[in-house]
């Protein structure tokens, strides 16, 4: 194994942000590369001074010593791969840099939701060629400030494994080698705080940050709200519960096809009510925060609805589960309609 592997970060959004300044922090002889899409964003790092900012606790912390590419510039082989773009772009981000990809190469996905790999290698690579899958889950608070600056208002975790289609069987010994320098650089960038778990592991996880993601983000988009108004009245509260109903059902229906069976305590993990306190928990602790889909909103960007209920919705219709209030959520976000709390019963039929 290379001690030095250069690592590319494709995304500089909030979690891209994160990864590549606490890489940096962590790791300064490690050679870190941004990917840019388009030159105007050379135009912005350089006026930026050419450093990325995290702000914690009020204290700016700059991190440089980076290096960029220009995607359609660069032919090189790509050898450890960050991927923090919107689910939604992911393919179309990758697209030009398919030829530098090659099976020895590692792709780590950090994004919100679920079904962006199965899309990347349906549409970019044959299973037996394609390069090696990692996934994430970053549980930390970020907002952004700026291009290349942003707000840790939240230090939590991060959980990270690897990323198997459900057709894949476990990883060989040469895929984890290949992937081990990427891990390894992860896992010891302290303020990523992250621990490596089982591929069964970081379904459960991404599983449940699902949940929690298909509650407080379209909710607090509809309600135009901060997250923890969710939590305080009795009309909404009746909504999420009726919400979490369908994501509970469908949450068994993929560990059980996955898996064979369904383990007791998984089961009781992601019952309705134990999924209830899950979210409410989050709600509380993220009370005054905006969350990233009402954020999106607000900015006129496309939100990443589709890869959340979305992605609930399209595994419930294939393990035959009706997704009623999902599917109504999802419309009143996709057509930015706002509703009351007297609206609710009318409009969930509930």
């Amino acid at each position: 194994m290379h001690l030095r592997q250069p690592i590319h970060i494709l995304g500089i959004g909030n979690l891209g942000k994160l990864v590549a300044h606490s890489l940096r922090k962590s790791h300064p002889e490690t050679p870190i590369t941004l990917l840019f899409h388009r030159p105007s964003l050379v135009e912005e790092w350089n006026k930026a001074g050419q450093f990325i900012e995290i702000v914690r606790n009020g204290e700016p912390d700059r991190q440089s010593g980076y290096s960029y590419e220009l995607v359609s510039k660069e032919q090189s082989t790509i050898r450890n791969l960050v991927v923090a773009t919107k689910a939604y772009a992911t393919v179309q981000a990758l697209k030009p840099l398919r030829d530098r990809l090659a099976p020895l190469s590692t792709l780590l996905f950090l994004q919100n939701g679920i079904g962006t790999i199965d899309e990347v290698t349906s549409s970019l690579f044959n299973q037996s060629s394609r390069p090696n899958y990692l996934s994430g889950i970053l549980n930390h608070g970020v907002y952004t400030t700026g291009p290349f600056s942003a707000v840790h208002a939240g230090f939590a975790d991060t959980i990270l494994g690897p990323a198997l289609p459900p057709s894949t069987e476990a990883s060989t010994g040469s895929r984890q080698e290949e992937t081990s320098f990427l891990i390894q650089q992860i896992l010891s960038a302290t303020m990523l705080a992250a621990s490596l778990v089982s591929p069964s592991e970081l379904l459960q996880a991404q599983l449940q940050k699902l949940a929690v993601n298909a509650i407080i983000n379209p909710l607090t988009v509809i309600f135009d709200c901060f997250n923890g108004e969710l939590f305080h009245n009795t009309a909404i509260r009746v909504l999420i519960q009726a919400i979490i109903s369908e994501l509970s059902a469908v949450i068994h229906a993929i560990i059980t096809s996955r898996n064979g069976n369904l383990d007791p305590a998984i089961s009781a993990r992601f019952s309705p009510e134990n999924l209830e306190k899950i979210i409410s928990g989050v709600g509380a602790k993220t009370a005054k925060n905006i969350s990233s889909m009402r954020q999106d909103v607000r900015a006129g960007r496309m939100t990443e609805i589709d890869y959340i209920n979305g992605y609930i919705i399209a595994q419930g219709a294939e393990y035959g589960i009706k997704c009623p209030q999902n599917s109504k959520l999802m419309d009143l976000v996709k057509e930015k309609t706002l509703i009351s709390k007297s609206q609710i019963p009318g409009v969930f039929r509930i």
